[in-house]
């Protein structure tokens, strides 16, 4: 083995090393600080209320939609439209929501609770 492939088999580790670094910290580390989910609650395309869902806490409350009273009910970190007075119910019918993304929408009382914050990471695309 001659000097020159000496310094070129040292050269290709150090690469690789380095690039192993790189793709560690991009894909494995945590990116930073992290939001914590809250149920975002909207009527009439205003914010009304927002409400960690990091407590355990059970608790409901009541928002004036377009067409009447709607209640809210919150517990162990999960959110739902207990009453509404919309004539078909589909949002009483959704259920309750915990994940980032999902929403609650009632059409005719124009109100929407949607859960906001961090996903956890399922896939990269470049």
């Amino acid at each position: 083995m001659t000097r020159g492939d000496k310094f070129l088999l040292a050269a290709l580790v150090c690469f690789s090393l380095l690039s192993a670094g790189v793709l560690w910290g991009r894909f494995f580390l945590p990116a930073g600080e992290t939001k914590e989910l809250q149920a975002v609650v909207t009527v009439r395309g205003e914010v009304v209320r927002s409400i960690p869902l990091s407590t355990d806490a059970k608790s409901s409350f009541v928002v004036e939609g377009r067409i009447g009273p709607s209640t809210i009910e919150v517990d162990g970190g999960r959110v739902r439209m207990l009453e509404a007075d919309c004539a078909g119910g589909i949002c009483l019918k959704q259920g309750w929501i915990a994940r980032p993304g999902q929403s609650v929408v009632c059409i005719p009382g124009e109100i929407l609770i949607r859960i906001e914050g961090a996903a956890p990471l399922d896939a990269v695309t470049r």
